[in-house]
């Protein structure tokens, strides 16, 4: 895989990207677009959109969560009543 810094990858596609959306190299490493020692992309970070809109989910799960807890003795009290039967 090509070993490309950042801006130079902006520039060939066109975009505006930021070096939050991708997994850059702790080391300084040689872009093979510019020749410059500079980090470079490792790969795209895959949940890069869901990181972002994971604190809206956050209180539905925990609203999920209390909801099961307390409907818990509900089906038991369901579950014995049609064993019984």
């Amino acid at each position: 895989m090509a070993e490309i810094c950042l801006d130079c990858w902006n520039e060939m596609n066109g975009t505006k990207y930021k070096p939050s959306k991708y997994i850059m190299s702790d080391y300084l490493d040689l872009c093979e677009s510019c020749g410059k020692w500079k980090s470079v992309i490792i790969v795209e970070r895959r949940s890069y959109y869901m990181r972002k809109i994971r604190f809206l989910f956050f209180p539905l799960k925990v609203i999920y969560f209390i909801w099961r807890l307390l409907i818990i003795p509900y089906l038991l009290f369901k579950h014995y009543k049609e064993k019984n039967k």
